[in-house]
């Protein structure tokens, strides 16, 4: 059976009457008009976008480590955290890259599963406390203490596990907007709000969508010290290990799709946004995605970590490995900090007053 669509006014609620001379949808409360072609779009729209998102990822299939040959490699486990790494035999001293510890115990290679992918280091450890070093603009305040070279020294070059999600999203978001213009004339000043219902729909691709997959290592700060450029990535060789770490991974890809769905899903609807700045406001009303074509893949991408102790407080920082990009929070130190602005309040009491003085005189 058959069931008539009425149509309510977005601005107002009100029904929409159709206008035979027109052809148009006509608000007799408030006095819009919409063609009828954007009201069945702006109603399926809405449906649409008010459904139950849809994921769908395809199963991952591990490989066998079987490549041992290439490299001599040993199992590192920390006491303190309970990280477990891997690397080869010509580490030296080694130091827990996630929280500091000096104790790591040294044990014998056990197979895990072989990466799909790997991006090597592009910057080796006098790099990467170049660009630390280089960092320390940022932090005007930072402790002299802090900037100990030894300390920096015990930096350490880990590949860290990602699951790298691919998939097609489809997606449908309706808004909910208005437009302000604000006019004068000698003798008023004007407001004008226009209302709208906006909706917008369509397919974005990604490709690479990095979710960490180590326990140890932080979200926040692996999300942070994004991008990679993956036009680096090759196929993972045990070969690529040699004099830096790497970390099991201990967070299944199937735990990791939570996180994945939330980036994309996150990514298209800012996409979308990005479509809505002609308006004052604009206010999300309802959305949909989908995904197909889903694809995961496992990947070791590198990262200097570096551990600093300073006033009973560990500070932790991260070093893109291939870009340099610095992450992490510097202590303060407040003596500066208060000579710093006893120096800016002297600065101004000396202008305002020599401005005082050439006022009087």
């Amino acid at each position: 059976m058959d069931t008539i669509q009425n149509y309510k006014c977005p601005c107002c609620t009100a029904p929409l009457v159709f206008d035979a001379e027109t052809q148009n949808l006509i608000c007799e409360s408030c006095d819009n008009t919409f063609p009828l072609e954007t009201m069945q779009q702006m109603t399926e729209g809405s449906a649409d976008s008010g459904g139950t998102s849809k994921y769908d990822w395809e199963s991952y299939t591990p490989r066998n480590y079987e490549d041992t040959n290439e490299v001599t490699l040993s199992n590192y486990s920390c006491p303190s955290c309970g990280a477990e790494i891997q690397g080869d035999d010509t580490l030296g001293s080694t130091v827990c890259p996630y929280c500091g510890n000096s104790t790591i115990v040294k044990g014998q290679f056990e197979g895990t599963l072989k990466p799909d992918y790997i991006i090597p280091f592009k910057l080796n450890k006098k790099s990467a406390i170049e660009a630390f070093e280089g960092d320390f603009k940022n932090a005007p305040f930072l402790p002299d203490e802090f900037k100990n070279k030894r300390k920096i020294e015990e930096m350490a070059g880990v590949y860290v596990p990602f699951w790298m999600f691919d998939c097609d999203c489809d997606a449908a978001v309706s808004y909910n907007a208005e437009r302000i213009t604000a006019w004068s004339d000698s003798n008023y000043n004007y407001t004008k709000t226009d209302y709208f219902k906006l909706f917008r729909s369509g397919t974005v691709g990604f490709a690479n969508i990095p979710v960490d997959a180590s326990k140890k290592a932080e979200d926040s700060y692996m999300e942070a010290v994004e991008p990679f450029n993956y036009e680096d990535a090759v196929e993972f060789s045990g070969a690529y290990l040699s004099g830096y770490l790497a970390d099991k991974y201990d967070v299944s890809a199937e735990e990791s799709i939570e996180r994945a769905n939330e980036r994309v899903k996150n990514s298209t609807v800012e996409a979308f946004n990005d479509t809505t700045n002609r308006y004052t406001a604009v206010i999300p009303e309802n959305s949909r995605v989908s995904f197909s074509n889903g694809k995961i893949r496992y990947s070791l991408l590198p990262v200097w970590m570096l551990n600093i102790k300073y006033m009973d407080k560990m500070y932790k920082f991260a070093i893109n490995g291939q870009t340099g990009k610095v992450v992490g929070e510097y202590p303060v130190d407040n003596s500066k900090k208060w000579k710093y602005f006893w120096k800016i309040a002297g600065i101004a009491y000396v202008a305002a007053a020599a401005i005082g003085w050439m006022l009087l005189h």
